[in-house]
């Protein structure tokens, strides 16, 4: 290798130049606390050693349980009898206005809901021509709402009753004082 100078360095200079400065740099480190000095024990490390035994062996015969029985406490003085008779209750709800009532009704009702969903025709049923009919029975609530809407026939089945199960939930009678249940809402698919 030549340097600017002329002058050729051995390889054992170049060896022995990074050895001074590797040498002189971890002087320096160790001299500014960057690099801990290193440790100089003579002794050897000691293990201490832990003996474990093993569990000992579980019974070989079971301990009996003891079980005792129930033997239920008898009252030490007889019950006493009132003394003073029972008095009567006087209903606390008002008969003239008792609040709404439910009436079944077991048939189709000719009142007309003031709210209605329209019933969209099912995509299946109209790709293969299908027509039909859903009989519902719903339960009209006393502010005119639909509860409890289900499925009492449906011709064919599997095609037209969740539209109508879904739409008819959505309706709204006019608001009445009772409850109705049973009410039957024939609904009649046609394609047009």
């Amino acid at each position: 290798m030549n340097i600017a100078g002329g002058r050729s360095w051995s390889p054992q200079i170049i060896v022995f130049s990074v050895i001074l400065h590797a040498v002189v740099l971890y002087a320096i480190a160790v001299a500014f606390k960057v690099v801990p000095p290193p440790i100089g024990t003579d002794e050897p490390a000691v293990i201490p050693m832990v003996r474990y035994e093993p569990p000992p062996p579980p019974p070989e015969e079971p301990v009996p349980i003891k079980r005792r029985e129930f033997n239920p406490r008898l009252p030490k003085t007889p019950a006493v009898a009132p003394i003073v008779p029972p008095i009567p209750m006087t209903p606390t709800v008002d008969p003239v206005s008792p609040g709404p009532s439910s009436i079944s009704v077991n048939t189709p009702i000719q009142e007309q809901p003031i709210s209605n969903a329209r019933i969209p025709y099912p995509q299946r049923a109209e790709a293969q021509q299908v027509e039909g009919r859903v009989v519902l029975s719903i339960t009209i609530m006393p502010d005119g709402s639909v509860r409890d809407v289900r499925v009492v026939n449906a011709r064919p089945a599997g095609y037209f009753e969740d539209a109508a199960v879904q739409s008819v939930a959505r309706w709204r009678y006019r608001p009445s004082n009772v409850i109705r249940t049973n009410v039957l809402v024939e609904i009649d698919f046609v394609l047009t």
